[in-house]
């Protein structure tokens, strides 16, 4: 499968890949380096391939893969959800695969959502514009049935992650199994203090959202959720 932004040649190699990554994200060591050199050098693919193949029970074919992979989740302007990578592909059974890659060696899961939410409400208040409390309050809507103090408290890429995933689109059609697939790679410079708290923050969200496992081992877990009538598979990887 051949790896491209959206629009231009596909990447051959490693230098190509850093060509469409931000200069300060390049390192090697850290999460843009790691995903690109697992994808091109160390059999990424059909690693990935090989996890949904035991969690959806179908082989797999995967078609296309885009780097920095944009899906607009709101009417508000501005960034939507940027996978590392996003792939699609096709089961045996003909239904169409989204697969939303976030890469992380022991980088955060960004702020929570209570200090998202504090922080540009008060710029609201203050008369600034900003459509980011009303993002959020819909982001919670579409994913919970009822919003509790403690989803506050899951960190806001996750929360934007599942919708981010699930609001895919290729031709204008979205995805028959959306994937959220979060890779966690245990490099030179991993941190596993850091680690282990990213860990604890996906077990919150996880714990929230009431997803319900598929299946856990020493490296990969799977889940299932439903949002917007929608099944939605989320997955942690660790490499």
């Amino acid at each position: 499968m051949e790896y491209s932004i959206i629009g231009k040649k596909a990447v051959k190699d490693i230098n190509e890949w850093k060509s469409q990554i931000k200069e300060k994200h390049w390192k090697e060591g850290r999460s843009a380096y790691e995903l690109a050199n697992f994808m091109l050098n160390k059999n990424g693919e059909n690693i990935i391939k090989q996890l949904l193949e035991k969690t959806l029970k179908e082989t797999i074919e995967f078609s296309k893969g885009y780097i920095e992979y944009e899906v607009k989740f709101d009417k508000y302007p501005g960034t939507g959800r940027t996978h590392d990578l996003g792939i699609w592909g096709e089961t045996n059974s003909n239904k169409t695969i989204f697969v939303g890659v976030e890469s992380k060696v022991d980088e955060l899961f960004n702020e929570t959502v209570k200090e998202v939410y504090i922080k540009n409400k008060v710029k609201e208040l203050n008369g600034e514009k900003t459509n980011t409390p009303k993002r959020i309050e819909n982001l919670l809507k579409r994913n919970f049935n009822n919003i509790t103090e403690k989803q506050f408290e899951i960190r806001y890429q996750l929360l934007y992650s599942t919708v981010g995933t699930i609001d895919a689109r290729e031709d204008k059609k979205s995805a028959d199994i959306p994937i959220f697939l979060i890779i966690i790679f245990k490099s030179k410079a991993y941190d596993p203090e850091k680690g282990n708290k990213n860990y604890d923050d996906f077990r919150h969200f996880i714990n929230e959202i009431n997803a319900q496992e598929i299946f856990k081992d020493k490296n990969k877990e799977m889940f299932k959720i439903n949002i917007d009538k929608k099944n939605l598979y989320i997955g942690y990887l660790t490499i």
